[in-house]
């Protein structure tokens, strides 16, 4: 199994090669839409994130509330899981990889473009002033880097947080393509039996947690969830032993067992 993940930075570089991939490698091609229509039974609406372009303006006061934040988090990362379930695939988006960083062998690609070459393509794609390009370009990558920073606290821009950057300015689509398609046969980037073993502890973990903030008994408790989704078993971490611990954690198990892979709930003080 494979998972390629592709941060935009190129207007519209990222998206011809995500196309390209997609056609070459013959797996699904998924944006931030999809995965909202997959998150819509985790009441991901309710979040307020998903009728908003990360590229039109910054985050306002009202959005910044944390549980809003947290489920919206939350919801996208385990619909992205619930993707991740039926194969491999491809997200084209801003900060989708983050949310799949626990994952051994996610392929992390971004797509840039010279700063020059972007305004001139807005400026003559939109017929529109030099002045103007020029200032839409610096606007939409301000906001980029405001909208990481508030989700994920990173930079979008930091190199470390990709296998690969490619440089547009330098490449085709087609050659691009062909340096990913031979990083994908490095083993590294391709899943095992340990590895798949991990992303589906990381799914249940994700389920776990989100359960856990959309019950209105258990939200805001700030715990560390440990999954072994072999046995289907859920370790919590970080109840206070002091909080009348028995009432919270049959509130916890009650919560949980809604999941239909979990078989047993521990608890570690």
């Amino acid at each position: 199994m494979q998972i390629i993940t592709i941060s935009r930075g190129s207007l519209r570089g990222a998206k011809q090669l995500a196309e390209n991939l997609s056609d070459e490698l013959g797996i699904p091609l998924y944006k931030r839409e999809q995965i909202f229509e997959e998150a819509e039974k985790y009441s991901i609406a309710d979040t307020g994130f998903c009728d908003i372009s990360f590229i039109d303006r910054a985050p306002s006061i009202w959005e910044r509330q944390s549980y809003r934040r947290k489920h919206y988090l939350l919801g996208f990362q385990a619909a992205l899981l619930d993707m991740a379930s039926k194969g491999s695939f491809i997200y084209e988006g801003h900060l989708g990889q983050y949310l799949l960083s626990g994952i051994p062998f996610i392929l992390r690609l971004r797509a840039i473009q010279k700063f020059e070459n972007r305004v001139n393509y807005w400026e003559k794609e939109n017929k529109v002033s030099h002045e103007h390009a020029v200032n839409y370009i610096k606007l939409i990558d301000e906001r980029r880097r405001h909208w990481s920073d508030y989700l994920y606290g990173v930079n979008i821009e930091e190199s470390m947080y990709y296998d690969l950057v490619i440089n547009l300015e330098t490449m085709n689509v087609g050659t691009a393509a062909k340096v990913v398609k031979t990083a994908l046969e490095q083993p590294e980037f391709n899943s095992n039996d340990e590895t798949m073993k991990i992303m589906n502890d990381l799914h249940l973990s994700a389920l776990s947690k989100l359960y856990l903030h959309l019950s209105p008994v258990t939200r805001g408790l700030e715990l560390d969830v440990i999954s072994d989704s072999g046995i289907g078993e859920i370790t919590i971490k970080g109840l206070d032993p002091q909080a009348d611990p028995e009432k919270f954690e049959q509130y916890i198990r009650n919560v949980l067992v809604a999941l239909p892979a979990v078989q047993k709930v521990h608890f570690n003080y």
